[in-house]
């Protein structure tokens, strides 16, 4: 196996990695935090996918699209707490957990109805379509800023959590919210 291909692969492999650590790091602060089990994360993350291929495919605006997913997801997720979460926050953990698998259902079968089943994609702008050369080996310019931003989230996430007042905060609440909310801190 030669260099290049084991340091391409190394790539992906954190590309992938930091990836995923992105869609958990939500759950994880959720649950820390409020104590709250939302199995139904990963299909929030599906519907603003969808709501960016939609607006990009008729629009053609990489940013439009990434501007409307955080409208429609910030409305849906305002909605959805509102609507049926709210209830859920005093439960027991098996509660959320039946409730949320419920959404899981609920939104695969929603995409089904309005997207089909058949997937869509959405092509890259033109800008983030390029490569770079890092340590002698040309790799995708996307895959390169998705490694770049999400480490660029975990400093931040790491700075927030440990650095700050707040982070204390969300320190104290996620491991005594009741001493914590006795001193008048609303969790």
């Amino acid at each position: 196996m030669s260099a290049t291909l084991l340091l391409v692969q190394a790539l992906n492999g954190l590309q992938l990695g930091i990836l995923l650590f992105l869609l958990a790091a939500g759950l994880t602060l959720v649950f820390g935090i409020m104590n709250f089990i939302n199995l139904a994360h990963g299909s929030l993350y599906m519907m603003g996918a969808f709501i960016a291929a939609t607006v990009f495919r008729h629009s053609g605006s990489f940013l439009l699209a990434a501007a409307a997913v955080v409208a429609g997801m910030a409305l849906l997720g305002l909605l959805l707490d509102r609507i049926a979460l709210a209830r859920l926050y005093p439960r027991e953990h098996l509660d959320q957990v039946l409730a949320t698998f419920g959404f899981i259902l609920f939104f695969n079968e929603l995409t089904r109805i309005i997207w089909g089943p058949a997937p869509i994609s959405m092509g890259l702008p033109s800008w983030l379509s390029g490569t770079i050369d890092l340590l002698g080996v040309t790799y995708p310019l996307y895959r390169f800023l998705v490694i770049v931003a999400g480490l660029a989230v975990a400093a931040g996430c790491y700075a927030l959590i440990h650095r700050t007042r707040l982070g204390m905060l969300i320190r104290a609440g996620s491991t005594d919210r009741m001493m914590v909310g006795a001193l008048g801190v609303n969790i």
